[in-house]
């Protein structure tokens, strides 16, 4: 792009911005094809310096092309941004006066998106030079003026205040924290009461027709000021950066000089005004406001009674709208309005709305309202969550408000609405299972939405506890008939599916299980919400949960004894089997974690006496839990739920959501220290441990399973080891490995065409996806030996054999390779033999030798992969590379050896390895972050450890090292640039600590840098342009190795400082070199710890200090 443009380079521009936004791909000057790519590449030349603003004035003020104008502002954006520094004060304010006036002269004509674009540069400019002139802080006075032309100035001076407010609230890229709630703080103090004003004023002009505006005009000044109400409204006042991802607006920390505006009635009247009179998205903008100004802080009013007037007056409105049921008939209104329901408790205690006038009256209607939106749930299914947090929230506030304080009779009005609402909640659910399915796919089931169902369980324990008894016996009424009917049912379909039973049959069952889900799931949330803490433990409620548990339990035991009796052929609902799983998960949060004191009794013994305890309130409680189920006691149930995962385990195989909760709620009862202790002594856990394999549980031979073959085998070691686990089990870990073991055996004894057919890929997949579950559990040095002895000899050779025959079969060598990879870690310590043992060695022996028959065949293979290169080929060389990272820093091997004893092992591995990091194309590793994790992870495991091999390279080999080195360095990971600074930092460590001395590794080095004199150089200006001018999750990453390569180099480090002096001015240059003084002030010449810290913090400062004044 040249520096100066005429009326003919504009042409070109606007070609290209066809090309890049429409498409059109000639040229019309030289009628050349071009692409977008191209195009877009050409056009972004326009950011690359600060010299191209005149060309983007250029554009602006002589193109009619509304796509050339959008890049001449974004990029006008980006320099000004990127280039601040370099502008004097005066240039930045003509710079924003023109664009100001740009705006002013053309804006009504420009595109939206052109205008947006515009807009956003002047607000830029405003945020980054807002403490540089009082002109900056005066942009809303000019904005004024915008709002008192004509209506489309108007409207972009409304678009202007909010872009302004977005801008001044949210941190951008580049500028400290500090920096920007410096600035938000005085745009908070000394703008934003006024920008609040004006769009409240702009909206009751609207109100009272004072703007003479056409009816399209309205709308978007409607849309627009209330959008600019609301953004004040949210802004982040006292710098807490909310959580954005969440529709809890939390409590709005409005400043106290706000509260006349808040406080005032008229407020509070327009808002509730315009949602009454105004279709969405205005009306549904309304209410948001509203809701965020019944947010306002408690402390912003003066005294409790303006409080309540401002309570009474929200309280009124509402009351108004739920009367006239206002507006509720547009989804997105009654969405905000069940949000506004929802908030209201939350920030106000309940003590006070009692207290408001009408507060009965709005219980009434509130009641009326929630009951008829869930009746209507097909149209308010995300919107319900909210009305059952507000009776929620209610009933949780009731014991700290005494039932004389405010309107008589307030407690016993609750209490009958929130049994109200809990009965038409279940009565409406259980008719949607049938609506649904005569829709015949037309409605979406309620139950398939996972999102809203969950957040609909979490709210409904504090409601059904709040009544409990009456909520049980609710719950009783139509669970106790279903259930019957149901069982009656199962009888006359004992041994056969329910699809081969006939249509009216098939579809009454499909029904009674879809209303027996949701009882599962409301009674599963129940029982989950029994809280050990409460003060209420002693009042019975236990005997309720066990009333309720029953019932589910009695179903499971029915849908179990037709699966087995059926062999499998006779299932339920999936949906069913799911909501058993989750009423289980939360009968073992709850109830689960005292089974061991009940196993060991309450007595005690001391000296040689036995003395009896007495039993704990929780004890008594959990003991009445069990004894009014009358199922069992606590054994009885446990075997109940581990037998039901059996049978999930072995009849449904093929759904892969059910054994994945299956195995997760085994997980979650092996984790617990008691409940783990209980399984021990199961018989059917007794059976998993000893039948592990896809003969008994077919689900372990399904393709799709395989990671969960991973998860159970992982599980049941867990049990296995644990400490008198094979005791209890009645089975030690080598007999729990046999069946693995004779199928490796099997493996073992194929010849090599046998062992590549399609016969033994899935014997193999499972045997290492079984084997990773092992190693997975193997926690201490006692039990990974034991797994080890097994493997080796015989085993281990056939992992190399597969590697070698299988490389090019994802499915397969992935398995494999993720089985090294696990084995290989050498986490807590594991790997850890005897000090006469060859273990160490013959471990890293069989990694070798997997990783070069693997690396050797990928890398002969040079054939273009077909499909996703990624999974055929670069996800097993990031596999390979991270087994052999594993092994080479599990510092369980001593290296020296290989090289003593002439043996190539680790020569081989290291070869192979870099040859397959090196095969791969840079853009390629840097792309795919697990692959440049594995490969940079490994080169700086060679400069770490193996200086010697790496410094031996050729040059040509070590400087594509460093250069990937030097790019990685640059990547936006930042765990990948930490990885890459490391590198360097040991290179650097490496040089200093060794140059001058008689090593062949200091003359290799001494090779390669005479080879490429500008090595130290290039890192360290790299280093510190990152520093300076990087984001900011790379600085500490980049702090490392400056130390060490400025004392490695120091000719280097000069360079780069006078390279730097000369691109500034010459109060720049003063105040750069002071800088760089107070950088090296009481820095030594070590590499000690205490001297690498002190430096790194003097670089942090350093960076601040410099960033206010360089320019670039």
């Amino acid at each position: 792009m040249p520096s100066t443009m005429d009326d003919a380079q504009l042409a070109h521009v606007e070609s290209l911005c066809e090309t890049l936004y429409l498409g059109k791909p000639l040229n019309p000057a030289t009628k050349d094809p071009i692409s977008r790519e191209e195009a877009q590449t050409r056009l972004l030349s326009l950011q690359s310096s600060a010299s191209f603003i005149p060309q983007c004035q250029y554009i602006l003020d002589r193109s009619h092309s509304q796509y050339a104008l959008l890049v001449a502002s974004n990029s006008l954006t980006e320099l000004i941004s990127t280039h601040w520094n370099n502008f004097t004060i005066a240039q930045r304010i003509d710079i924003r006066n023109y664009v100001l006036g740009y705006l002013a002269n053309n804006g009504p004509a420009l595109q939206d998106f052109v205008t947006l674009s515009l807009i956003k540069l002047v607000c830029r400019i405003t945020k980054l030079g807002w403490f540089d002139d009082a002109t900056h802080r005066e942009l809303t006075e000019d904005v004024t003026k915008f709002l008192q032309a004509t209506v489309d100035h108007c409207i972009l001076g409304l678009k202007l205040l909010n872009q302004l407010v977005d801008e001044l609230n949210v941190p951008s890229s580049g500028r400290t924290l500090t920096q920007h709630r410096k600035t938000s703080v005085s745009f908070r103090d000394l703008c934003l009461y006024k920008v609040f004003q004006l769009g409240l004023t702009t909206l009751r002009q609207l109100q009272t027709r004072a703007i003479a505006a056409t009816p399209q005009q309205e709308i978007i000044l409607g849309e627009q000021a209330l959008s600019l109400t609301v953004r004040c409204l949210n802004f982040d006042f006292i710098g807490t950066n909310p959580d954005e991802s969440t529709e809890d607006v939390g409590t709005i920390q409005a400043p106290s000089n706000w509260r006349p505006l808040l406080q005032d009635p008229a407020t509070t009247e327009l808002l509730l005004d315009f949602y009454a009179k105004t279709d969405p998205p205005r009306s549904s903008k309304a209410m948001e406001a509203m809701i965020l100004l019944c947010s306002v802080r408690r402390s912003l009013f003066t005294c409790d009674k303006e409080r309540e007037a401002f309570l009474g007056k929200i309280m009124s409105g509402i009351r108004e709208l739920l009367k006239n049921q206002t507006g509720l008939q547009h989804q997105d209104n009654y969405h905000q309005f069940c949000r506004l329901l929802g908030r209201i408790k939350s920030n106000y205690q309940l003590s006070e709305l009692v207290k408001a006038e009408g507060y009965l009256e709005w219980l009434d209607l509130a009641a009326s309202f929630t009951t008829q939106s869930i009746r209507n749930w097909q149209y308010s299914t995300n919107s319900i969550h909210y009305l059952l947090t507000l009776w929620g929230r209610l009933v949780a506030a009731v014991p700290y408000v005494r039932p004389e304080t405010g309107n008589k009779g307030h407690v016993q009005a609750l209490e009958n609405h929130v049994l109200n609402v809990v009965e038409c909640y279940i009565d409406s659910m259980l008719g949607s299972v049938e609506t649904v399915l005569r829709s015949e796919g037309a409605l979406e089931d309620p139950l398939e939405d996972d999102g809203s169902l969950m957040e609909q369980m979490d709210r409904i324990p504090t409601i059904c506890r709040f009544q409990y008894s009456a909520a049980t016996n609710i719950i009783l009424a139509k669970f106790d008939p279903l259930l019957t009917k149901y069982q009656e049912l199962m009888a006359h379909l004992v041994s056969s599916s329910t699809e081969s039973a006939p249509p009216s049959v098939a579809q009454q069952v499909a029904i009674l299980e879809g209303q027996l889900t949701w009882l599962t799931y409301i009674v599963g949330a129940i029982v989950g919400g029994h809280s050990w803490s409460s003060s209420r433990i002693g009042d019975g409620e236990e005997t309720l949960d066990a009333s309720l548990s029953k019932r589910v339990f009695q179903l499971a035991q029915g849908i179990d004894y037709r699966l087995t009796s059926s062999n499998g052929a006779g299932k339920a609902d999936s949906k069913l089997e799911v909501a058993l799983l989750y009423y289980f998960q939360n009968f073992r949060r709850v109830y689960m974690f005292m089974w061991e004191q009940q196993s060991s009794g309450s007595s005690s013994a001391i000296g040689g006496m036995k003395l009896e305890s007495v039993p704990s309130t929780k004890q008594k409680v959990y003991q009445n839990m069990f004894e009014h189920m009358g199922l069992g006691d606590h054994t009885v149930i446990a075997n109940l739920i581990v037998t039901k995962i059996g049978k999930n385990l072995k009849f449904w195989p093929d759904d892969y959501d059910i054994i994945a909760k299956t195995l997760e709620l085994l997980t979650d009862i092996a984790s617990g220290y008691s409940s783990s202790k209980l399984l021990l002594t199961l018989d059917t856990v007794k059976y998993l441990v000893s039948h592990h394999t896809h003969e008994e549980f077919p689900f372990l031979n399904v393709p799709s399973n395989s990671r969960h073959r991973t998860t159970f085998h992982a599980i049941l070691v867990r049990l296995l080891l644990s400490p008198s686990g094979e005791e209890k089990l009645g089975i030690d870990f080598e007999q729990f490995m046999d069946p693995i073991i004779k199928t490796m055996s099997q493996l073992r004894s194929l010849d090599s065409s046998q062992l590549r057919s399609e016969a033994a890929r899935q014997p193999l997949i499972g045997v290492f996806r079984d084997l990773r579950g092992v190693a997975i559990s193997l926690h201490n040095r006692k039990a990974y030996g034991a797994m080890f002895d097994i493997l080796e000899p015989h085993h281990m050779p056939l992992f190399s054999k597969v590697a070698d025959l299988w490389y090019d079969q994802p499915d397969v060598i992935i398995s494999l390779l993720r089985f090294m990879q696990e084995f290989c870690h050498n986490k807590a310590n594991r790997v850890n033999f005897d000090q006469s043992s060859p273990n160490g060695i013959l471990l890293f022996r069989a990694t070798s030798d997997v990783v070069c028959a693997f690396g050797r065949r990928i890398l002969a293979n040079t054939a273009a992969p077909a499909g996703d290169i990624y999974k055929t080929r670069y996800k097993g060389i990031s596999l390979a590379l991270s087994v052999l990272n594993s092994a080479l820093g599990g510092n369980y091997v001593c290296f020296g050896v290989f090289a003593l004893y002439n043996d190539p092992a680790l020569d081989n591995a290291l070869d192979v390895s870099l040859k397959l990091s090196l095969s791969i194309p840079l853009d390629h590793v840097i792309a795919y972050p697990k692959l440049s994790k594995s490969v940079f992870g490994f080169i700086e495991i060679m400069f770490r450890n193996h200086n010697k091999t790496t410094m031996a390279l050729d040059t040509s080999v070590f400087m594509q090292l460093m250069n990937a080195v030097h790019e990685g360095l640059q990547s936006s990971d930042a765990q990948i640039g930490s990885t890459c600074a490391n590198s360097i930092d040991h290179l650097a460590t490496f040089y200093y600590e060794n140059n001058g001395k008689d090593k062949p590794e200091v003359h290799n080095l001494n090779k390669h840098l005479a080879a490429q004199p500008n090595l130290f150089s290039s890192l360290t200006a790299t280093l510190f342009n990152l520093l300076l001018f990087g984001p900011p999750q790379n600085h500490w990453a980049v702090m490392r190795p400056m130390l060490s390569l400025m004392l490695a180099s120091e000719s280097s480090f000069t360079a780069y400082k006078d390279h730097l002096m000369s691109t500034q001015d010459a109060a720049n240059q003063a105040l750069l070199n002071d800088a760089f003084n107070k950088l090296l002030a009481d820095v030594s010449r070590s590499l000690e710890s205490a001297n690498r810290d002190r430096f790194t913090q003097k670089l942090t400062a350093f960076r601040v200090t410099t960033r206010g004044f360089l320019t670039l």
